[in-house]
């Protein structure tokens, strides 16, 4: 199967686009954090491992009418205390829907939010594998630096993906979320759906 790989790097200055696309009344609202805990798991054929996991706690979208542009996905992840290894990457597959999400690869953006609020930007790059017997994109960010393995603010994870347009057709639209720690034989582990609904517009 013959992919096409396109490459970007979101910059820090990505994250001083955020103001310009969330109104007041449009910001993320991750109040509810979770953990989810793993037993550890020894494997002997050199995979690196989370001993307790990240955990997907919800998706939003900024503007849920049809064949729009301007939108931006956010995916929340609560980090547990300690994860046992850094967090090297995501990927963000659609798996339901009516129609295909395109992404541009080069406006990710990645925060760390406090529970008080506060932000720390995160620098990432972005890569979009897209199959030629495929109309669906998997969207695959990688973190720089890695997200430590101690999360000793309790902060949560936000990542904003900007799709080009929104689906033409109104629907409910799964995007599964796995995570991978650092390593080269990273063991990856999924996090659960983020679900994002779409409207004809009233207007």
């Amino acid at each position: 199967m013959n992919k096409k790989v396109m490459t970007a790097i979101a910059l820090l200055p990505a994250f001083a686009l955020l103001p310009v696309f969330l109104g007041s009344h449009q910001n993320p609202n991750f109040s509810n954090l979770a953990t989810l805990s793993a037993e550890a798991v020894v494997l002997r054929d050199g995979k690196t491992y989370f001993v307790n996991l990240p955990l997907l706690i919800g998706a939003e979208t900024t503007i849920n009418v049809v064949y729009v542009r301007g939108a931006i996905y956010y995916f929340a992840i609560a980090l547990p205390q300690d994860m046992g290894e850094p967090l090297q990457k995501l990927e963000i597959y659609q798996t339901a829907g009516f129609d295909s999400v395109n992404f541009y690869s080069n406006a990710t953006i990645a925060y760390l939010q406090s529970p008080s609020g506060d932000r720390v930007p995160i620098s990432s790059q972005t890569e979009i594998l897209l199959s030629q017997d495929s109309d669906r994109q998997k969207v695959t960010v990688t973190f720089d630096p890695q997200i430590p393995a101690t999360n000793q603010l309790s902060s949560t994870l936000i990542v904003g993906l900007i799709p080009v347009q929104n689906p033409r057709y109104s629907d409910t639209y799964m995007f599964g979320v796995t995570a991978f720690p650092q390593g080269d034989r990273p063991n990856p582990q999924f996090l659960g759906y983020g679900r994002l609904s779409f409207y004809e517009s009233r207007y």
